[in-house]
């Protein structure tokens, strides 16, 4: 009986590396992979410096690159990906991921139960101590330079001709953002803590809350954006509410005339903004 049990282990361990090694090539899977990726949004593309099969079967991939609209915006140090249990139980193809990626970790699934119109691939993706600094496409698509450390979660579905569809829900912690211009002779805004959550529907993303907690400026925002290609042209149409910190507001009083400084009542409830124009050249007026 010992030696029946040995001989299958040995044997499904020799058929799984046959499985992995000879039926799927290094450049199959690498193509697999970008596609499942590129289901999900046509503007999103995956290059995998290194990938390597390992028994039990996984997949593990370094020094990758996701781009959106051809430019950089995430780097994966290193990742493992395997199958899912939907594989077992024939619900579809399922992968389940994790792995590192600027000094954070992050983890997450990819669900696709075909080609067909009814079966949508989905990707969740959840986040951790990820820091903002490292990520190019942050600066080449806002234009600022933008540090802090980045936790929550990503949602995305899509079905074939038919709009893709996501949620965001994001905490961003200790940010410190970098101005291209000065504004009032302010360079650097500081936040202690900012919370995103929004729905993206096709080529709109809604802005469900935007809320910035700092020592210098509370802001809350809502509204759309229109996405657009390249990212930088997508259009702005938010509106939300600012309170100046009081160390702060004294600062801009000796920059900003006496006539332009607004009423002592909207300083306490908040100034009404809206902010409009593009993400790569916003423009911020009062409401």
């Amino acid at each position: 009986m010992v030696k029946k049990i040995i001989f299958y282990t040995l044997f499904s361990v020799l058929v799984t590396v046959f499985f992995l090694f000879f039926l799927f090539p290094k450049e199959k899977i690498e193509k697999y992979i970008d596609y499942q990726v590129f289901r999900v949004n046509p503007d999103l593309r995956l290059t995998i410096g290194d990938l390597g099969l390992y028994y039990p079967p996984y997949v593990k991939i370094k020094n990758t690159t996701l781009y959106y609209q051809q430019q950089s915006l995430f780097n994966v140090s290193s990742a493992r990906i395997r199958p899912g249990l939907a594989v077992v139980k024939g619900r579809g193809t399922m992968a389940v991921f994790n792995g590192r990626a600027h000094h954070g970790r992050f983890s997450g699934k990819i669900l696709s139960g075909g080609a067909s119109a009814k079966s949508p691939t989905i990707i969740r993706i959840d986040l951790a101590g990820i820091e903002l600094d490292g990520i190019n496409g942050l600066k080449s698509v806002s234009g600022v330079s933008i540090a802090g450390k980045a936790e929550g979660s990503l949602r995305f579905a899509s079905r074939p001709s038919q709009p893709g569809q996501g949620m965001l829900d994001l905490v961003f912690s200790e940010c410190t953002i970098q101005l291209a211009n000065a504004l009032f002779d302010v360079k650097t805004v500081r936040f202690t803590k900012i919370e995103l959550k929004a729905d993206i529907l096709g080529n709109t993303a809604g802005i469900r809350l935007l809320k910035l907690t700092g020592p210098q400026v509370n802001a809350t925002f809502e509204g759309e954006v229109a996405l657009r290609s390249p990212m930088k042209e997508s259009r702005l149409n938010i509106t939300g509410k600012i309170r100046l910190q009081a160390e702060f507001m004294a600062r801009l009083k000796k920059k900003i005339p006496a006539p332009l400084w607004p009423g002592k009542q909207l300083l306490n409830t908040g100034i009404p903004v809206s902010v409009s124009g593009t993400v790569g050249n916003p423009l911020v007026g009062l409401k």
